[in-house]
């Protein structure tokens, strides 16, 4: 009898490979597989760097009190409502009933905790940077009102709150946990929670039931760390994995023409650049950046490696940004002035060490193989070494590149863009913005004068291509695939959104 009934079990498993579906879809709980080319730091959202790979995690984990639409309009998530009650003074109303993942309800003191833990902790923070210059204090003022008030008027910080960095977690776990504990196993307010953690390999999160926007429609998801786009591609052909991130262009094409998987595309509120350090090396002499830049070919670079599918860069600022000025030229290809700054530099040779990361960004080394192989033709001795996600993160961090491949993004307006905030992060080790520089960004934080800050932020530019601490490239675009029966909404802002009614799988 024990025979029979294992031939028969043996027979079904065999019909189920045969058919060509994983058995780990045929039961137990529903599942996502995840793809993707680079892990976070650390699960902790308040003491890390500002990160691509960030905002595609920090999402399926927390909420924050606001949230950016894929339209770009700022949305309620954990405040349903907020006004400025004086120039100074913006007051947040709260959501009822929130439940944290181990099922305790958020309050106001939560929140305040949360938002306080990220500005004004002992613990270093790459992140507070980017919202230290635009609080004084966050206070707790009835059971569902947050008080924030901030050092001059700030039209924007609604939209600077929107930021998984902003995250809000339970006082009384954060408490009672270490900080090394919080990297690996945080707790928030958002649709899924961290059930294991193995650096280098995987996080596997599972649904959060009492989840305020009601359940997701997957039970479980498992984020697997492939670096190697063949090998992330493979996987997903293979039924491994369910979707995958950062699909090179290239392929595109190739993965939309079999019937059993798609490609969506996301334009991105984020571009792709080459910076230097101003500071030290060949690259602390301005006319030695100018050459460098004027000797990338953006076009070239767009159409052979893209496919035209990447739009050039011609401003510090991206279409729909306020204060983008469609007129200007794209960033100029001029190999012969190259050479006569580099002449003018007194250039004798200089190594230029160039240390991009060879996985993190789609079609990352491709670009840098031929920036190096443009720079080295103009006369320029490069020193090319691309590093893994790891070890160029740690190099970036530490102030050590020369020029290397970096993201800056946006939120849709220059006062939360990267050219303006950046520089106040660990960055500042590359480039040190002038006093005047300083000024007019905290004018066009505070103005309420579309005029005022249309002018200072143009000024900003100015100094920006006076300057030249980085090289902009082409605004980045985002390829994703996925198997058939995947329905979702890419976001510009890297979001892999598995909430209710945002993403579901057959």
């Amino acid at each position: 009898m024990l025979k029979k009934v294992s031939s028969r079990l043996i027979v079904f498993l065999l019909a189920l490979v045969v058919s060509g579906m994983p058995l780990a879809a045929q039961s137990g709980p529903k599942t996502l597989t995840i793809g993707i080319n680079a892990e976070v730091l650390s699960l902790d959202p308040h003491h890390v760097p500002g990160a691509i790979i960030g905002n595609r995690i920090y999402h399926m984990i927390f909420d924050s009190l606001t949230r950016t639409s894929p339209e770009g309009e700022v949305v309620p998530m954990l405040a349903t409502a907020w006004e400025a009650t004086d120039e100074t003074t913006w007051v947040f109303t709260l959501r009822e009933g929130v439940q944290f993942q181990d099922g305790s309800i958020m309050t106001a003191e939560d929140v305040a905790f949360s938002l306080n833990r990220l500005l004004f902790s002992d613990r270093e923070s790459f992140i507070r940077s980017q919202f230290l210059p635009f609080i004084s204090s966050v206070e707790a003022t009835g059971a569902l009102e947050v008080t924030i008030t901030t050092p001059r008027p700030d039209p924007l910080l609604p939209l600077r709150l929107a930021s998984p960095y902003a995250s809000v977690m339970p006082q009384a776990y954060v408490e009672a946990t270490t900080f090394e504990e919080l990297q690996s196993a945080p707790l928030g307010a958002g649709p899924f929670r961290v059930e294991q953690q193995l650096p280098g390999d995987r996080l596997v999160l599972v649904r959060h039931d009492g989840y305020w926007m009601g359940p997701a429609d997957v039970e479980r998801v498992v984020i697997r760390l492939i670096p190697e786009t063949s090998t992330r591609v493979a996987a997903l052909r293979s039924g491994e994995v369910d979707f995958i991130t950062t699909v090179s262009p290239d392929l595109v094409d190739q993965l939309d023409a079999d019937p059993n998987l798609r490609v969506d595309r996301a334009d991105v509120y984020n571009f792709m650049l080459i910076y230097f350090n101003t500071n030290k090396g060949p690259t602390a002499n301005p006319l030695i950046r100018r050459a460098l830049s004027l000797a990338i070919d953006r076009e070239a670079i767009a159409e052979a490696l893209w496919g035209g599918r990447v739009r050039v860069m011609n401003d510090y600022l991206l279409p729909g940004e306020f204060g983008f000025d469609a007129s200007r030229p794209n960033f100029a290809y001029d190999p012969e002035e190259a050479q006569r700054l580099m002449a003018e530099a007194g250039y004798a040779g200089e190594v230029i060490e160039f240390t991009p990361p060879n996985a993190y960004y789609t079609n990352g080394q491709l670009v840098t193989d031929v920036i190096n192989e443009m720079w080295r033709a103009v006369g320029f001795n490069v020193e090319y070494t691309p590093l893994d996600t790891a070890a160029w993160a740690d190099r970036s961090l530490s102030g050590n590149n020369i020029a290397t491949l970096q993201s800056f993004g946006t939120a849709g307006d220059p006062a939360t863009s990267s050219i303006v905030q950046t520089w106040n992060s660990w960055m500042g080790a590359y480039y040190t913005p002038s006093d005047e520089f300083r000024a007019l960004a905290a004018e066009g934080a505070s103005s309420l004068d579309p005029e005022v800050r249309l002018r200072v932020y143009r000024q900003i530019i100015d100094i920006l291509d006076q300057d030249v601490p980085f090289a902009p490239l082409y605004q980045s675009v985002e390829f994703y695939a996925m198997r058939e029966g995947i329905t979702w909404q890419p976001h510009p802002e890297f979001y892999i959104d598995l909430r209710p009614g945002a993403f579901q799988m057959n």
